[in-house]
């Protein structure tokens, strides 16, 4: 193989690179788009990882309590998943909380 036809391929492949990596944070954004993030809510470390569950609790409950809204609003959100961000709990830390809703 010529060294001018292995440079038009390896352009070639960075092009093609160039574009699954645009693709890629594409599809993450549009992922994440019904995500937020709660902060400062507290987590039992004791436990070790807090379930999807237990989160969701905390969640409703702070929403009730810190944003005072009604708990018939609250009950009425859906959410697709509610978790701490990854990494394992430590005393003294507090990780955010991810919220995925349901609805846009």
């Amino acid at each position: 193989m010529g060294s001018a036809l292995l440079s038009s391929r390896f352009a070639d492949l960075e092009k093609q690179r160039e574009e699954l990596r645009s693709d890629v944070v594409y599809l993450q954004s549009q992922s994440m788009r019904n995500n937020v993030i709660f902060t400062n809510m507290p987590e039992d470390n004791a436990s070790g990882n807090e379930t999807s569950e237990e989160s969701e609790k905390k969640l409703r409950q702070n929403l009730e309590t810190a944003l005072k809204l009604r708990k018939e609003t609250v009950c009425s959100i859906k959410f697709e998943r509610v978790h701490r961000t990854p990494g394992y709990p430590t005393p003294g830390n507090i990780r955010n909380m991810v919220a995925k809703f349901t609805f846009f």
